[in-house]
């Protein structure tokens, strides 16, 4: 199919200059004709797929209505949220909830109001491992919100320039030529069989116009596969869904023979796995790494707390590690390498402090008015208690300062960020279970949430 797609554009410009020079009219390809056709027919089959939403674009991925969008479309969602949106085609019109956010990687999982035992038009998700540089490319979105008050959504046709490119929260994305612009946001690429390789949410703009240089970014489809159960699961009530690092590994950002390890922490996710000063990581899950960068990259392809297969050299010896990525990251996009929530919270963040950051997430619709911080006590995991507030529903509930949060509403609790993606999503007098240990000693209380800030 590739080669026939590109023998249209080839004939198409034999025929020109053949018309050009004898000045006689084109004669008909019969073989051009019925690639085109078969090009017509392939727009026609995705086309119906398409959504809609606020100034961006989406795409259903299952007959039931769970849809994709970027996390900067629809940058409410972990409130939670509904908007109402529209399906291409028939132009109908639906009340859409968010189901799961990934700001970090600009993915939001929707899922359409349907009545019961009616399906929707979707794609297939296809393999993005099995993208390679020259692959043709078609992308739908509303580029200028041009689809105006219909739903015809613009359609573009180009290839694949380049792979696992990293860029701080894209992580492995595809670099594509077809035409992106504002309002292609969250809408779909495909490979020229119809299965959709990425969601589209980047470009590299002309002096800062905005406007499509030919460069254009899709988050892969197998990262989005990988985030799709962990979207769906909505533990303890939070919509949010965090990458991770490898807690107490520290790279050689500037190596370009593999990811080289300068220091391992002890009692650390890190050390955990074996790690030690020197190694020097040269593939995960079986993708080749060149450098810390490309670490980096491959890690952000899983929620937090998946597990990754290290191939690692040390000395004359190839080694192999299995490593969590346990240390929840930022949310923001701003930034090269990745910073621990945790951290990124004290401040600093240079860019990010200068202009905002649109991936911020929404703040916390309520509160449980406590201070805490990380429990160094691994093997009891938790957020210890700092401080409670005058009227704190925990005070209220009976814990005290030193006492460990390990769980709310089951979701384990090990950062702030555990915490705080639940106090997003609930709104204040909802009643929540809280597991904490006193004295080496597990209690469960009830608590009911205050207003947030």
């Amino acid at each position: 199919m590739k080669k026939i797609i590109a023998a249209i554009a080839l004939s198409l410009m034999l025929g020109g200059v053949v018309s050009h020079a004898d000045n006689t009219p084109p004669k008909a390809n019969p073989t051009v004709e019925k690639r085109e056709a078969e090009l017509i027919k392939l727009v026609d089959q995705l086309y119906p797929a398409f959504v809609l939403i606020g100034g961006g674009s989406g795409v259903a991925i299952s007959e039931d209505g769970y849809f994709l969008t970027n996390h900067h479309v629809w940058n409410q969602a972990a409130a939670p949220a509904n908007m109402v949106v529209k399906m291409a085609g028939n132009n109908r019109q639906f009340t859409a909830d968010a189901v799961g956010a990934d700001p970090r990687g600009d993915i939001v999982l929707g899922k359409l109001r349907l009545k019961e035992g009616e399906k929707v038009p979707f794609v297939k998700l296809g393999d993005s491992d099995a993208v390679q540089v020259g692959d043709l490319c078609l992308s739908i979105g509303n580029p200028f919100l041009l689809s105006g008050r219909g739903s015809e959504p613009t359609v573009t046709f180009g290839t694949v320039t380049a792979n696992n490119r990293f860029q701080g929260g894209y992580n492995d994305c595809i670099q594509i030529d077809t035409a992106i612009n504002p309002g292609n946001s969250g809408g779909p690429s495909f490979n020229i069989d119809g299965e959709m390789i990425g969601i589209n949410g980047r470009n590299i703009a002309s002096h800062g116009k905005r406007f499509n240089t030919g460069a254009g970014y899709a988050i892969p489809a197998n990262q989005i596969r990988n985030f799709l159960d962990t979207l769906k699961a909505q533990s303890g009530g939070a919509l949010v869904v965090r990458h991770g690092m490898v807690g107490g590994l520290t790279l050689d950002m500037s190596s370009q023979n593999g990811a080289v390890v300068r220091a391992v922490e002890d009692n650390s996710d890190a050390s955990d796995a074996g790690f030690q000063p020197g190694d020097i990581i040269t593939a995960m899950d079986g993708k080749p790494v060149f450098n810390s960068y490309r670490y980096y990259g491959i890690v952000g392809t899983k929620p937090r707390g998946s597990s990754f297969s290290f191939t690692v050299t040390r000395g004359d010896k190839q080694l192999t590690l299995t490593g969590r990525n346990a240390v929840p990251t930022e949310s923001g996009q701003f930034g090269t390498v990745p910073r621990p929530d945790d951290e990124a919270r004290k401040g600093g963040g240079g860019m990010q402090a200068m202009f905002g950051d649109p991936f911020k997430l929404p703040a916390m619709k309520s509160s449980l008015g406590f201070k805490g911080e990380y429990n160094s006590d691994r093997a009891v995991g938790g957020y210890k208690i700092t401080g409670l507030k005058n009227g704190s529903p925990l005070l209220e509930a009976g814990m005290a300062e030193g006492d460990i949060l390990t769980k709310v509403n089951g979701r384990e609790i090990r950062y702030f960020a555990d915490m705080h993606d639940i106090l997003i999503a609930i709104e204040p007098g909802t009643e929540v279970t809280i597991t904490y240990v006193r004295n080496g000693e597990t209690f469960e209380v009830k608590a009911k949430t205050a207003k947030g800030k």
